[in-house]
């Protein structure tokens, strides 16, 4: 039998005017990174983008409370392939999110497709409901308004 994940993902794609190797550094470099996917005010407190390394950030919430993410590296395949978990750090119970993130060429543009598999049907309707399939969206207009701006200065 296949384990197949339909119940428990949210699949969000959006076409960047890059080419595609500049989308995957803008998606799995640090430098890049830091400028689109969190806030203003967030802080990178550890950065190790091999397998198996971390990436540990704070972001401050809508409150001024400071809130911790952890995101596991999974696989870097450059430059088609990125697999994350995604979670809150300290552990609060709850599963990490997998994202699996493809990058695919498309007539001189790359085709970004985010996966985001939760641990249980329920937790992926949660996160529906908390705004998952628009926060998805917001990165990666967030991560196409950044790409686009490196893009003209080259």
């Amino acid at each position: 039998m296949i384990d197949s994940t339909v119940d428990r993902e949210i699949i969000v794609t959006r076409v960047i005017d890059a080419p595609r190797e500049l989308v995957f550094a803008a998606f799995t470099e640090r430098e890049h990174v830091e400028n689109w996917w969190a806030p203003k005010g967030a802080t990178t407190h550890e950065w190790d983008r091999k397998p198996g390394g971390l990436w540990r950030y704070s972001m401050p919430g809508p409150d001024g409370n400071q809130f911790s993410f952890k995101v596991k590296f999974i696989e870097l395949n450059k430059p088609t392939r990125f697999v994350y978990d995604h979670g809150p750090d300290p552990e609060d119970g709850s599963e990490p999110v997998r994202t699996n993130v493809s990058f695919d060429e498309e007539d001189g543009k790359t085709k970004v497709t985010l996966q985001l598999v939760f641990a249980t049907a329920v937790a992926r309707e949660t996160a529906a409901q908390y705004g998952a399939v628009g926060g998805a969206k917001q990165a990666l207009k967030g991560l196409a308004t950044y790409v686009t701006s490196l893009n003209n200065h080259t």
